[in-house]
């Protein structure tokens, strides 16, 4: 029998929540210990088995586990052992965790004297002891000597250099002289532990007790902003950590009393989760055990609360205590019925709330079922069925807002996820393209028309209008769904981008003469969508955009991979209207090489940069502009200078800033290809020469090539590639590395160490 083995399936098996399937391991391997005589063995697999019992609160099992696993040590002669102490500690957390103090202590007491035979007093085993006896002495009620413990636990990790100890310690140190009344002190010890943990980016449950004492400390003192923000801060890292709890109850509790010190709003979500964790979570655990993994609960859906957004005004119809239930139509089938009826049991009062629901309001709280909830919003039951083109913006933001409280299933929230990653590409393309739009015609184009005409009516319509496109466009570029007009405003102000918008839309609405700020915020939208990478350039009136918008929106439809093909023969076709000084090449009737020679650089681009491309590329060629042609043409500058003394002023100039981008990425893909071509010396001596100054009228180097391709592209262009490179470059990755690996596979080889091989023979 492998201990380790199981020890490590236990582990597994804890990982993926099953507890029970821990347990039968455990005591199967404890028989099979039992059956081989391996003494040592059935010790690691008894003190394993305490700590199960003891988490899933079978307290007398695991006393009874404990006093065997003694016995057995005892048995083997162990007594002045480190496993012995272990064992001891082991039982001794047990009994703690059972309510059994004095056992406890007894057996901190046993271990303490094995460890002091054992270990010298500066071993941070005698640290953790200390550590461990102090929490049995908070239990007890006596924080003097759990200061006492704490205070030598602490003298041993500064000994140590213990950081992480250290820390622990000082947040239990912190606990402990709260309850000592020396408030000072215990603000000192969760400072010190706040600091350390921060520096060393750790989130737990000590980190969260630091930051209680501190908030409990600036309760005390009436800095309630400063609590607030400490028992915030403790409610995360504890529910990181451990959970929902009680501790995170008693967090929740503070934060809320913090709230009304500051005479702070009641937030319903905070109000519905909490009371969902008074009532509806042991409702559902108890009186529903079969079922508690296959019930989700949470508040989704329609409701200001659910946003976020509520108010004291909000409070006058369906607002209130009270949460979702949902589940699956087959669960529905089977206790729908009967959850529905405990559900309406529930206190219908809660902190002093009464929960209120109108006829318009019914159905929005309490047992739906998933495919139900999904198709009251959205007219779909599954994610698959949404026709995105109709389905209302209002409604996707109804589906993903509010908070699931649980959900072990996962079905509800599989649902979710998929919504949360937004708009699909395309229709993001066209809700962007339609919303600039229309915030050109009515704001930008309109307005001022109206006012012209004295029509004063008719423009607060179209100024009204824009405004609505300018929040609405804000979330598209955010790739977030628009709420309902009314929570437009406070909505798009919670974007990460949303502030300087949602402000400069205000000063517009309470304007004499907007029309200056209407170009303001004409010209915010289009840096905003430039940033986002949507379009070429930062034309203020909107409509000049749709184009280009319109173009990617239909470009969409395509895979990259499709996008690489079409851009490959684009290219070709541009090429074939070249015209060479010495005729027509033979490679401009090789499609073959061609193609595998362009699709092997655009399959390494992300699909920003093809949609990009694919646009800049049409949209010069139907102007008569052939980027093909203008490339080969600028490497004439070193392959034949006086020829290219001739063409050059057809050459749109470059910019002294655009210039040195081009060479910065030019210097860096060079020395990329250096380290490939030291690497793959016979791939590289079949491809081209890699420095300019190896140039000659039939010979085009790979730097030379390189520089004239990306002279072409626009301003917009060249940035994403240069983001990218540089991106490359961070990584530690070799671009060069990458389009080869590609040429060789298309060529047929398996990747690069084939195709070399194969040109070696």
């Amino acid at each position: 029998m492998n201990i380790e083995e199981i020890l490590q399936r236990v582990d597994q098996y804890y990982g993926e929540n099953k507890g029970e399937e821990a347990k039968k391991l455990l005591q199967r391997g404890i028989l099979e210990a039992e059956r081989d005589g391996d003494d040592g063995g059935l010790l690691q697999l008894l003190n394993e088995l305490i700590g199960y019992y003891r988490e899933t609160g079978c307290y007398e099992d695991s006393f009874q586990t404990s006093q065997r696993a003694i016995d057995l040590v005892r048995r083997m002669g162990l007594q002045d052992s480190i496993p012995y102490a272990t064992t001891l500690l082991n039982a001794a957390t047990a009994y703690r965790a059972g309510g059994e103090l004095s056992e406890s202590l007894k057996c901190y007491e046993q271990a303490e004297i094995v460890y002091d035979k054992l270990l010298t007093a500066e071993d941070m085993l005698q640290a953790g002891l200390q550590n461990n006896k102090s929490l049995l002495y908070q239990e007890m009620g006596d924080f003097k000597k759990a200061r006492e413990c704490q205070l030598k636990a602490l003298s041993i990790a500064e000994r140590n250099n213990a950081e992480f100890e250290k820390a622990v310690t000082r947040a239990n140190l912190a606990g402990t002289c709260l309850q000592l009344a020396k408030d000072q002190e215990a603000y000192e010890y969760a400072r010190l532990a706040i600091e350390a943990f921060e520096k060393m980016g750790v989130e737990d449950a000590h980190h969260g007790a630091a930051l209680s004492a501190a908030g409990t400390y600036h309760y005390k003192k009436g800095y309630f902003k400063e609590a607030l923000e400490a028992f915030q801060k403790a409610m995360n890292m504890v529910e990181i950590s451990l959970g929902r709890n009680e501790h995170y109850k008693r967090l929740m509790e503070n934060a809320e009393a913090c709230r009304k010190a500051l005479g702070e709003k009641t937030c319903g979500l905070e109000l519905c989760r909490a009371y969902y964790e008074t009532y509806g979570l042991s409702m559902v655990e108890k009186q529903f055990a079969p079922y508690r993994d296959k019930i989700a609960a949470g508040l989704v859906g329609e409701g200001s609360d659910c946003f976020g957004f509520d108010d004291e005004y909000s409070r006058d119809h369906d607002w209130g205590p009270g949460f979702c239930i949902w589940v699956t139509d087959e669960t529905y089938d089977a206790v729908g019925r009967a959850l529905t009826e405990e559900y309406e049991k529930l206190p219908r009062e809660y902190r002093g709330f009464e929960r209120k629901e109108t006829v318009h309001g019914r159905g929005r709280r309490g047992v739906l079922t998933i495919s139900s909830f999904y198709k009251s919003l959205l007219q779909a039951e599954c994610y698959e069925k949404i026709d995105w083109r109709n389905v209302s913006d209002a409604a996707l933001a109804a589906a993903v807002n509010g908070e699931v409280f649980r959900d072990e299933e996962g079905i509800f929230t599989e649902f979710r996820k998929k919504l949360l990653l937004g708009y699909p590409e395309q229709i993001r393309y066209l809700k962007i393209a339609e919303s600039a739009a229309r915030f050109a015609q009515t704001a930008q184009y309109n307005y001022g028309r109206m006012k012209k005409r004295g029509d004063g009516v008719a423009a607060r319509i179209m100024l009204a209008d824009g405004m609505r496109e300018a929040m609405k466009l804000q979330h598209y570029i955010e790739g977030k769904y628009p709420p309902h007009d009314k929570w437009l405003r406070l909505s798009a102000s919670r974007l990460e981008g949303g502030g300087e918008l949602v402000g400069l839309v205000v000063q517009i609405c309470q304007a004499e003469d907007p029309q200056p700020l209407i170009d303001q915020l004409g010209a915010l939208l289009a840096r905003k969508l430039y940033g986002h990478h949507f379009i070429s350039d930062t034309d203020s009136y909107l409509d000049a955009h749709a184009q280009e918008l319109l173009f990617k929106a239909g470009a969409c439809e395509m895979s990259s991979d499709k996008l690489v093909e079409e851009i490959a023969k684009l290219e070709f076709e541009a090429f074939d209207k070249v015209q060479n000084v010495g005729g027509r090449a033979s490679c401009q009737n090789d499609w073959p090489t061609f193609s595998i020679m362009r699709k092997s650089q655009y399959l390494t681009w992300n699909r920003i940069m093809l949609l990009q491309y694919f646009y800049d590329f049409q949209r010069e060629y139907k102007r008569g502009h052939n980027l093909v042609e203008e490339k080969y043409g600028r490497m004439m500058e070193t392959t034949a200078p006086e020829e290219y003394h001739k063409i050059k002023e057809y050459f749109s100039a470059l910019t002294e800033e655009k210039k040195q981008i081009i060479e910065q990425i030019v210097k860096v893909q060079v020395g990329w290809m250096e380290e490939f071509a030291e690497k793959y010396p016979n791939l590289a001596q079949n491809a081209r020469s890699v420095h300019t100054y190896d140039d000659t009228l039939d010979n085009t180097s790979y730097e030379t090539y390189l520089r004239g391709e990306i002279s072409t592209y626009s301003d917009k262009m060249l940035e994403l590639y240069g983001r990218y490179v540089v991106e490359y470059a961070r990584e530690g990755k070799n671009l060069v590395f990458d389009i080869m690996a590609n040429s060789a596979e298309l060529y047929g080889y398996a990747g690069l160490e084939e195709a070399e091989a194969f040109l070696r023979l």
